[in-house]
């Protein structure tokens, strides 16, 4: 596939290495030659060093050549022109980055396909929605959803006084529960293990869990039956992502305070929202200021500003005075990787990672797609394999394949159906299935999943 990135920062350069395979041809386009130099110095794509809302910028790039743009710069403005431009020059595919959906107008009519995009990806209400997604219980630090709204991959750390602390998978006393939910993958001591039925599992395991939201909510509550539900949330920032967080979370019924060191800022957002949160003016990082939000009573404490070392520092700090779920936003590299290795943050999610997660859901490969990059480790993903008519695995029992399988299958969806995995389940075309892995390890998956093509040879007469 022909791929041009228009934007070479945290997006892009993600985009980038995630997409860049002997597959796809790249060109990443960014008026910044810094940033372009560093990616060559990664990876062997073509660059192009100008406006990304340039037409002769975009010829340089060979856009009469793309089956996929994909516009994510940091300029809302210049990413709906270059899709308009890709369009022009008969693109299949266009992907637009942007911060809000104040462009478009339904009712009059104008929506993103008046203006060439095929696809809208918002990293802030992408950053927002995982958010809300692991608020539901303490134990929760991450969560990936699925085409098949009830069906859930939930990431849980196991507390070290847990019940099931120290027991075997096998031995889980709820044996029908245990039918109907599938561990996928744990992360112990920042190092991914893949769980069989004699793994014990340990205090501080992060427990990839699928299955229907039911049954995962089941076991939770098992694991960890001293976890209350979320009422008092405290947030840093009254950035995009705060302010939108602070909305969302008011309509689900929960008590926000927000500290804020801008005065006016704080006055403003009071003025506009309905009642139901309290803006504390002051530093976040002041000791007075986070007793003064009640840092110590709260359920969850989130920190959204743009300074990703002002966020790491807070929630350190609302964590020892007894917040009991602290949350931080990332947006440098460098932070996301270090985030899951700080035992003081339960969670660290980056919108920079929830943009490219938008965007892979969209694109097929040979085997089928990437759901998800993991926020809790490097270099692992969610996939989504589609069972070809002659492949290895199709018509065959998944326990035939124990010895070949170098990961677990989580889910099976058949016709937007949810399967249970289990070893007598026969995989059928069509089927998709889940898999937690790295890029190294769905090298292996790839030869069970992939169509063999059989030759035949004339005979001679």
């Amino acid at each position: 596939m022909n791929i041009i990135i228009l934007g070479a920062g945290e997006v892009g350069k993600q985009l980038s290495y995630t997409l860049y395979n002997k597959q796809n041809d790249i060109v990443v386009v960014d008026i910044s030659q810094y940033l372009l130099g560093r990616l060559k110095d990664k990876l062997d794509v073509m660059t192009v060093c100008g406006s990304c809302g340039s037409v002769n910028t975009l010829l340089s790039s060979k856009i009469e050549t793309a089956d996929l743009v994909i516009a994510v710069t940091g300029n809302d403005a210049s990413n709906i022109l270059a899709c308009q431009i890709a369009k022009h020059f008969k693109v299949k595919t266009t992907v637009c980055r942007l911060s809000s959906n104040d462009f478009f107008a339904e009712k009059a009519g104008f929506t993103p396909k008046t203006l060439g995009i095929d696809h809208i990806i918002y990293p802030v209400f992408e950053c927002i929605d995982k958010i809300a997604n692991v608020l539901a219980h303490n134990s929760i630090v991450e969560n990936i959803t699925f085409n098949v709204p009830d069906i859930k991959l939930t990431a849980v750390k196991i507390p070290k006084l847990s019940p099931v602390t120290g027991t075997r998978i096998l031995d889980f006393p709820d044996q029908e529960l245990l039918k109907r939910i599938t561990f996928s993958a744990i992360i112990r001591n920042q190092k991914l293990l893949t769980p069989f039925g004699n793994t014990i599992f340990a205090g501080d395991d992060e427990v990839y869990i699928a299955g229907h939201k039911r049954d995962i909510k089941k076991f939770i509550d098992y694991a960890n039956p001293d976890a209350q539900p979320k009422k008092t949330i405290i947030i840093v920032g009254i950035t995009k992502t705060g302010k939108g967080l602070t909305k969302r979370l008011l309509k689900l019924g929960y008590k926000i305070r927000l500290i804020e060191k801008s005065a006016a800022e704080g006055e403003n957002l009071l003025s506009e929202l309905d009642d139901g949160f309290m803006v504390i003016t002051g530093d976040p990082t002041n000791s007075d200021v986070l007793e003064e939000a009640g840092v110590s009573g709260c359920e969850a404490f989130i920190s959204t500003s743009e300074d990703d070392e002002e966020n790491i520092l807070t929630c350190i700090l609302a964590k020892k005075k007894g917040a009991k779920k602290v949350i931080t936003i990332t947006n440098k590299a460098e932070y996301v990787d270090i985030v899951p290795g700080i035992n003081a943050i339960d969670c660290g999610f980056s919108p920079r990672i929830a943009a490219v997660n938008s965007v892979l859901k969209i694109l097929d490969t040979d085997i089928g797609r990437i759901n998800a990059i993991l926020q809790r480790i490097n270099n692992t993903y969610v996939y989504e394999l589609d069972v070809k008519p002659s492949s290895k695995i199709c018509e065959k029992e998944i326990s035939m394949f124990d010895d070949e399988l170098p990961a677990v299958l989580s889910v099976v969806f058949r016709n937007t159906k949810f399967m249970p995995v289990t070893g007598s389940l026969q995989l059928k075309p069509g089927d998709q299935v889940v898999a937690i892995s790295t890029p190294t390890v769905i090298k292996k998956l790839e030869i069970l999943f992939k169509n063999r093509r059989f030759f035949r040879t004339k005979s001679n007469k």
